[in-house]
């Protein structure tokens, strides 16, 4: 934690300046080594966060409640939601940006997502309905009020174990789905690895031969064999 830095800004600057003659002397020390530095500089200055929990707690206290309010100042300015509005969490730090790793992974999921929020909310639907429907039904059936509350409640209770279940197989085939696509992704790159390497080897056939001339001599001599009748060769 007392590596974790916030920005001072002009309006925390102004709060913490008031405090500097009613804080406890080692609290003032640290504050006031900070607010300096800050006054004597034009760019954007830093300030330790435990510094401002040290300050947020000094002010929940009896001692600083009873300082606070003898200096007119507002204990709840001092908590921690106030003095951290408006300010930066590590400013000095430069985060990398976020890159994603696979981005078609990315929208599967968030597909598969939107998905399983559909399924929930047209189960829940699905109760809900049932079970109105049976008491709407069971009226016109003249059944006694307790009768017709307990039999749509069985019948919203039967459709709602319905459908946990399916949810259930969808859920267990959707991670079936999910486990399964690595290796066919595998077998897919290896297959082009392999491919690739057959595709070399025929080049380099291929171009020995033409640089051998016996090779060359030798295959022209079948396509003439192969281009005359098999009339004429039999004469």
């Amino acid at each position: 934690m007392h590596e974790l830095n916030v920005s001072l800004e002009h309006h925390l600057l102004e709060v913490l300046n008031a405090l500097l003659t009613i804080l406890p002397d080692d609290l003032a020390a640290e504050l006031s080594a900070f607010i300096s530095s800050s006054s004597s500089s034009s760019s954007s200055t830093l300030i330790p966060y435990y510094i401002l929990l040290k300050i947020s707690q000094w002010s929940r206290s009896p001692a600083g409640l009873k300082a606070l309010q003898s200096s007119s100042l507002d204990p709840q300015s001092y908590s921690m939601v106030s003095l951290l509005a408006g300010t930066r969490t590590s400013p000095e730090k430069k985060f990398p940006a976020y890159v994603a790793k696979d981005p078609e992974t990315e929208r599967r999921q968030a597909a598969n997502d939107k998905k399983a929020v559909s399924t929930v909310v047209n189960g829940v639907l699905s109760v809900a309905g049932t079970g109105f429907a049976t008491w709407w039904a069971s009226e016109r059936a003249g059944m006694r009020l307790e009768w017709r509350a307990l039999f749509a409640t069985s019948v919203a209770l039967v459709v709602a174990l319905a459908e946990i279940i399916l949810y259930m197989i969808w859920d267990s085939r959707r991670s079936t789905k999910k486990t399964e696509r690595a290796p066919r992704i595998l077998s897919r790159n290896e297959k082009l690895v392999e491919d690739s390497d057959k595709a070399d080897i025929v080049d380099a056939t291929a171009a020995s031969s033409s640089a051998d001339p016996h090779h060359s001599a030798l295959r022209q001599r079948l396509v003439q064999s192969a281009s005359i009748p098999h009339d004429t060769l039999q004469e």
